[in-house]
């Protein structure tokens, strides 16, 4: 689809997959279910339709908010958009894949709101 110029939007709302966008993350960059869900080493999954964190990231953020037609409010952090992200205690880019799994959600933020934060 990208090859095509269609935009990605990922999501996490249909019931055969986690909500958790870290495991979408993890599974768009490596093409492979969670280590723990399996037990034994698997294939990846079309291994060539792996996609960078960059893509994954825009597809999660930008891209959702075009498809519901709403990238002119969300998807971007910048002034006049509304603030919704959440503060990890790591640095996806830096971190492996792997990693991206093991990492813990410290705030939420929605409309500029903390609607979460961890004890």
């Amino acid at each position: 689809m990208l090859d095509h110029g269609i935009p990605l939007a990922f999501g996490t709302d249909y019931p055969v997959e986690s909500v958790a966008p870290l495991r979408g993350l993890y599974a768009a960059l490596t093409r492979l279910p969670e280590p723990a869900a399996v037990g034994a080493p698997v294939p990846a999954y079309f291994p060539e339709e792996r996609l960078s964190f960059a893509q994954a990231l825009y597809a999660y953020t930008q891209g959702s908010a075009y498809a519901e037609k709403m990238e002119q409010v969300k998807g971007r952090l910048v002034v006049g958009q509304l603030a919704d992200f959440v503060v990890l205690d790591r640095d996806l880019l830096k971190s492996s894949p792997q990693e991206i799994l093991k990492a813990r959600v410290l705030r939420t933020v929605v409309g500029g709101k903390t609607v979460y934060e961890s004890p």
